[in-house]
């Protein structure tokens, strides 16, 4: 979702600020995890991810064109990684699996647990 289409879905839910308040909203959030980062920092939006800075160190690279050898020198990079909730609402199958896998575990354990006793 672009910025315009999240303002207008934030501004329908409240009739007591108007769309250009929400932008303010979102342009001040967007704006601090990009400072954040910047600083070094690691942003974390509860339930939603966490954002950080990851290094690269510098190494030889190849160019595409000409296939010589390139210098590539070290670079920061933004990286995310979504918090588990987030994981589960996009991945629902898997949640599935892991309690399919955790009840055949346990019925596997009253098995074993009925046949030693």
């Amino acid at each position: 979702m672009i910025k315009s289409e999240l303002v207008q879905k934030l501004a329908e839910h409240d009739p007591h600020l108007c769309r250009h308040d929400f932008e303010v909203i979102v342009d001040a959030i967007l704006h601090a995890i990009r400072d954040g980062l910047a600083r070094g920092d690691r942003v974390e939006l509860r339930g939603f991810g966490t954002f950080a800075v990851r290094k690269h160190a510098a190494r030889m690279g190849c160019n595409p064109r000409t296939k010589e050898p390139v210098s590539v020198s070290e670079k920061l990079v933004p990286a995310f990684k979504a918090a588990k909730e987030m994981h589960q609402r996009l991945n629902p199958s898997s949640l599935g699996h892991r309690n399919r896998t955790a009840f055949m575990a346990s019925n596997a354990a009253d098995i074993v647990s009925r046949v030693d006793a």
